[in-house]
Protein backbone atom coordinates (compact mmCIF):
# COMPACT_ATOMS: atom_id res chain seq x y z
CA UNK A 1 0.00 0.00 0.00
CA UNK A 2 1.33 3.61 -0.99
CA UNK A 3 2.13 6.35 1.55
CA UNK A 4 1.97 10.08 0.44
CA UNK A 5 3.45 13.79 1.80
CA UNK A 6 3.83 16.42 0.60
CA UNK A 7 7.24 17.61 -0.38
CA UNK A 8 9.05 19.55 2.23
CA UNK A 9 10.76 23.28 0.83
CA UNK A 10 13.65 22.14 2.76
CA UNK A 11 14.26 18.49 1.12
CA UNK A 12 16.88 19.22 -1.72
CA UNK A 13 15.13 18.28 -5.05
CA UNK A 14 17.76 15.45 -6.07
CA UNK A 15 15.56 13.42 -7.95
CA UNK A 16 14.98 14.33 -11.78
CA UNK A 17 17.60 15.39 -13.83
CA UNK A 18 15.07 17.86 -15.32
CA UNK A 19 14.25 19.78 -12.36
CA UNK A 20 10.85 19.76 -12.85
CA UNK A 21 10.28 20.96 -9.30
CA UNK A 22 11.63 24.76 -10.94
CA UNK A 23 8.17 24.86 -12.34
CA UNK A 24 6.57 24.62 -8.95
CA UNK A 25 5.10 28.13 -8.14
CA UNK A 26 5.21 28.24 -3.91
CA UNK A 27 2.92 30.78 -3.73
CA UNK A 28 0.51 28.66 -5.75
CA UNK A 29 -0.85 25.63 -4.19
CA UNK A 30 -2.90 24.29 -6.82
CA UNK A 31 0.33 22.19 -7.57
CA UNK A 32 2.33 20.57 -4.70
CA UNK A 33 5.32 17.78 -5.02
CA UNK A 34 4.05 14.68 -3.25
CA UNK A 35 6.60 12.10 -1.64
CA UNK A 36 4.96 8.79 -2.58
CA UNK A 37 6.38 5.36 -0.75
CA UNK A 38 5.76 2.20 -2.12
CA UNK A 39 6.05 -1.49 -1.49
CA UNK A 40 6.68 -4.26 -4.34
CA UNK A 41 3.78 -4.72 -5.78
CA UNK A 42 2.34 -1.30 -5.36
CA UNK A 43 0.86 0.77 -8.80
CA UNK A 44 0.32 3.97 -9.65
CA UNK A 45 -1.71 4.45 -12.52
CA UNK A 46 -1.02 6.36 -15.70
CA UNK A 47 -3.69 9.04 -17.17
CA UNK A 48 -5.70 9.92 -20.81
CA UNK A 49 -6.30 12.67 -21.58
CA UNK A 50 -5.39 16.11 -21.03
CA UNK A 51 -2.92 14.54 -17.86
CA UNK A 52 0.58 16.75 -17.06
CA UNK A 53 1.53 14.34 -14.24
CA UNK A 54 4.97 13.27 -13.67
CA UNK A 55 6.80 10.71 -11.49
CA UNK A 56 10.49 11.20 -10.69
CA UNK A 57 11.92 7.48 -8.97
CA UNK A 58 14.10 9.12 -5.61
CA UNK A 59 14.59 5.60 -4.53
CA UNK A 60 14.67 1.88 -5.88
CA UNK A 61 13.62 0.48 -9.15
CA UNK A 62 9.90 0.69 -11.23
CA UNK A 63 8.71 -0.82 -13.95
CA UNK A 64 6.14 0.85 -16.78
CA UNK A 65 3.65 -2.12 -17.45
CA UNK A 66 0.83 -2.78 -19.79
CA UNK A 67 -1.44 -5.80 -20.17
CA UNK A 68 -2.13 -8.00 -23.06
CA UNK A 69 -5.72 -9.09 -24.29
CA UNK A 70 -4.84 -12.56 -22.28
CA UNK A 71 -4.06 -11.04 -19.10
CA UNK A 72 -0.58 -11.61 -18.96
CA UNK A 73 1.76 -8.19 -17.85
CA UNK A 74 4.36 -6.74 -20.17
CA UNK A 75 7.00 -4.59 -18.87
CA UNK A 76 7.52 -1.89 -21.49
CA UNK A 77 10.09 0.55 -19.78
CA UNK A 78 12.57 0.73 -16.47
CA UNK A 79 12.81 3.15 -14.17
CA UNK A 80 15.29 4.20 -11.90
CA UNK A 81 16.79 6.84 -9.11
CA UNK A 82 16.84 10.16 -11.34
CA UNK A 83 14.20 8.84 -14.05
CA UNK A 84 11.21 10.76 -14.97
CA UNK A 85 8.52 9.16 -16.39
CA UNK A 86 5.70 11.02 -18.04
CA UNK A 87 2.10 9.54 -16.67
CA UNK A 88 0.06 10.02 -20.21
CA UNK A 89 0.77 6.70 -21.61
CA UNK A 90 -2.37 5.39 -21.56
CA UNK A 91 -4.09 5.25 -24.51
CA UNK A 92 -7.98 4.40 -22.79
CA UNK A 93 -7.76 1.03 -24.81
CA UNK A 94 -4.42 -0.77 -22.87
CA UNK A 95 -4.39 0.25 -19.21
CA UNK A 96 -0.53 1.13 -18.39
CA UNK A 97 0.86 1.89 -14.31
CA UNK A 98 4.12 2.21 -12.85
CA UNK A 99 5.04 -0.24 -10.63
CA UNK A 100 7.02 -0.69 -7.66
CA UNK A 101 9.96 -3.80 -8.22
CA UNK A 102 11.27 -2.88 -4.64
CA UNK A 103 10.71 -0.47 -1.76
CA UNK A 104 10.56 2.64 -3.39
CA UNK A 105 10.35 6.11 -3.37
CA UNK A 106 8.64 8.27 -5.89
CA UNK A 107 8.04 12.06 -6.79
CA UNK A 108 4.88 13.30 -8.18
CA UNK A 109 4.38 16.35 -9.52
CA UNK A 110 1.00 16.96 -11.68
CA UNK A 111 0.64 19.83 -13.17
CA UNK A 112 -2.20 19.30 -14.83
CA UNK A 113 -4.31 22.58 -13.21
CA UNK A 114 -1.98 24.74 -15.43
CA UNK A 115 -1.39 23.21 -18.52
CA UNK A 116 -2.57 25.56 -20.70
CA UNK A 117 -0.14 28.10 -18.80
CA UNK A 118 2.89 26.09 -19.33
CA UNK A 119 2.02 25.19 -22.97
CA UNK A 120 3.06 28.44 -23.72
CA UNK A 121 6.22 28.54 -21.59
CA UNK A 122 9.42 27.30 -23.55
CA UNK A 123 11.59 26.27 -21.01
CA UNK A 124 8.48 23.61 -19.92
CA UNK A 125 7.90 22.24 -23.39
CA UNK A 126 11.97 22.08 -23.91
CA UNK A 127 11.81 19.75 -20.21
CA UNK A 128 8.91 17.89 -21.46
CA UNK A 129 10.30 16.91 -24.79
CA UNK A 130 13.66 15.76 -22.68
CA UNK A 131 11.54 13.63 -21.19
CA UNK A 132 9.50 12.26 -23.98
CA UNK A 133 12.82 11.81 -26.33
CA UNK A 134 14.49 9.72 -23.43
CA UNK A 135 11.36 7.47 -23.17
CA UNK A 136 11.15 7.18 -26.84
CA UNK A 137 15.39 6.00 -27.18
CA UNK A 138 14.47 3.29 -24.41
CA UNK A 139 11.83 2.64 -26.47
CA UNK A 140 13.59 2.00 -29.39
CA UNK A 141 16.53 0.12 -27.68
CA UNK A 142 14.13 -2.17 -26.03
CA UNK A 143 12.08 -3.31 -29.69
CA UNK A 144 15.48 -4.30 -30.91
CA UNK A 145 16.22 -6.11 -28.02
CA UNK A 146 12.73 -8.17 -28.52
CA UNK A 147 12.09 -7.88 -32.16
CA UNK A 148 16.32 -9.01 -33.27
CA UNK A 149 17.35 -10.63 -30.93
CA UNK A 150 16.65 -14.28 -29.69
CA UNK A 151 15.67 -15.66 -25.88
CA UNK A 152 19.28 -16.00 -24.93
CA UNK A 153 20.77 -12.85 -26.40
CA UNK A 154 18.24 -11.20 -24.63
CA UNK A 155 19.22 -12.49 -21.29
CA UNK A 156 22.90 -11.95 -22.05
CA UNK A 157 22.15 -8.20 -23.45
CA UNK A 158 20.56 -7.90 -19.67
CA UNK A 159 22.86 -9.64 -17.67
CA UNK A 160 26.04 -8.29 -19.27
CA UNK A 161 24.46 -4.80 -19.26
CA UNK A 162 24.12 -5.14 -15.45
CA UNK A 163 28.03 -6.18 -15.37
CA UNK A 164 29.38 -3.29 -17.24
CA UNK A 165 27.18 -0.72 -15.55
CA UNK A 166 28.74 -2.27 -12.36
CA UNK A 167 32.74 -2.57 -13.27
CA UNK A 168 35.49 -0.38 -11.58
CA UNK A 169 37.25 2.30 -13.38
CA UNK A 170 39.73 -0.20 -14.73
CA UNK A 171 37.54 -2.69 -15.95
CA UNK A 172 37.83 -5.43 -12.72
CA UNK A 173 34.18 -7.03 -12.47
CA UNK A 174 32.49 -6.56 -9.55
CA UNK A 175 29.61 -8.37 -7.98
CA UNK A 176 25.78 -7.43 -9.35
CA UNK A 177 23.04 -7.60 -7.37
CA UNK A 178 19.82 -8.07 -9.81
CA UNK A 179 17.08 -5.97 -8.64
CA UNK A 180 14.19 -7.70 -10.80
CA UNK A 181 13.07 -11.10 -10.07
CA UNK A 182 13.19 -13.89 -12.56
CA UNK A 183 9.12 -13.19 -13.62
CA UNK A 184 9.80 -9.73 -13.49
CA UNK A 185 13.22 -10.48 -15.96
CA UNK A 186 11.11 -12.21 -17.98
CA UNK A 187 8.12 -9.62 -18.72
CA UNK A 188 10.96 -7.18 -19.50
CA UNK A 189 12.19 -9.22 -22.21
CA UNK A 190 9.31 -10.94 -23.50
CA UNK A 191 10.01 -14.49 -22.14
CA UNK A 192 8.55 -16.57 -19.53
CA UNK A 193 10.10 -17.19 -16.12
CA UNK A 194 11.16 -21.02 -16.74
CA UNK A 195 12.86 -19.52 -20.02
CA UNK A 196 14.91 -17.09 -18.34
CA UNK A 197 15.65 -19.34 -14.83
CA UNK A 198 17.00 -21.85 -17.80
CA UNK A 199 19.24 -19.64 -20.08
CA UNK A 200 20.40 -18.45 -16.35
CA UNK A 201 21.46 -21.52 -15.34
CA UNK A 202 23.13 -22.62 -19.34
CA UNK A 203 25.33 -18.95 -18.56
CA UNK A 204 26.23 -20.45 -15.26
CA UNK A 205 27.26 -23.77 -16.69
CA UNK A 206 29.36 -22.00 -19.37
CA UNK A 207 31.32 -20.37 -16.86
CA UNK A 208 29.85 -17.00 -18.53
CA UNK A 209 27.88 -15.67 -15.26
CA UNK A 210 29.11 -16.84 -11.48
CA UNK A 211 26.33 -17.00 -9.22
CA UNK A 212 26.90 -15.81 -5.90
CA UNK A 213 23.76 -16.56 -4.81
CA UNK A 214 20.19 -16.73 -6.63
CA UNK A 215 20.26 -12.99 -6.69
CA UNK A 216 23.54 -11.91 -7.09
CA UNK A 217 26.76 -12.59 -9.56
CA UNK A 218 29.73 -12.00 -11.37
CA UNK A 219 30.62 -11.20 -14.86
CA UNK A 220 34.56 -12.78 -14.99
CA UNK A 221 35.13 -12.13 -18.22
CA UNK A 222 32.87 -9.62 -19.83
CA UNK A 223 34.51 -9.36 -23.43
CA UNK A 224 33.45 -13.20 -23.30
CA UNK A 225 30.16 -11.81 -22.97
CA UNK A 226 30.32 -9.40 -25.46
CA UNK A 227 31.23 -11.38 -27.61
CA UNK A 228 27.99 -13.68 -28.26
CA UNK A 229 26.20 -10.36 -28.77
CA UNK A 230 25.60 -9.13 -32.07
CA UNK A 231 25.23 -6.03 -30.27
CA UNK A 232 27.09 -2.86 -28.15
CA UNK A 233 26.67 -2.85 -25.03
CA UNK A 234 25.73 0.77 -23.91
CA UNK A 235 27.43 2.54 -21.24
CA UNK A 236 25.62 3.73 -17.99
CA UNK A 237 24.90 6.91 -19.37
CA UNK A 238 22.96 5.41 -22.36
CA UNK A 239 21.39 2.64 -20.62
CA UNK A 240 18.32 2.65 -18.46
CA UNK A 241 19.41 -0.65 -17.43
CA UNK A 242 22.89 0.24 -15.92
CA UNK A 243 21.09 2.63 -13.44
CA UNK A 244 20.06 -0.36 -11.69
CA UNK A 245 23.80 -1.97 -10.91
CA UNK A 246 25.74 1.53 -10.45
CA UNK A 247 24.93 1.55 -6.19
CA UNK A 248 21.87 4.10 -6.88
CA UNK A 249 18.85 1.92 -6.24
CA UNK A 250 19.26 1.40 -2.90
CA UNK A 251 17.92 -0.75 -1.25
CA UNK A 252 18.05 -3.71 -4.12
CA UNK A 253 17.04 -6.86 -3.46
CA UNK A 254 15.68 -9.24 -6.12
CA UNK A 255 12.73 -11.53 -5.04
CA UNK A 256 13.10 -14.58 -7.45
Amino acid sequence: MDTSAPLKDDLPCIACQQRLCRFVDGQKPDITPLRIELQRGDRLECMTGNCLKFWSVVRGTTAVCTVLKDGRRQIVALAGPRDAICGMLADGHSPHWLEALEPCEVCEIDFTPRAAILAKDARFMRALMDIMHDQLVRTSQHLITLGRLDSTERVILFIGQLALCSAAEDGTPRPVTLPMSREDIADYLGLNAETVSRILTKLRKSGLVKFLNRSEFVVPDLDALRRRLPMQLMNDQASVIGQFADGRTGERRAQA
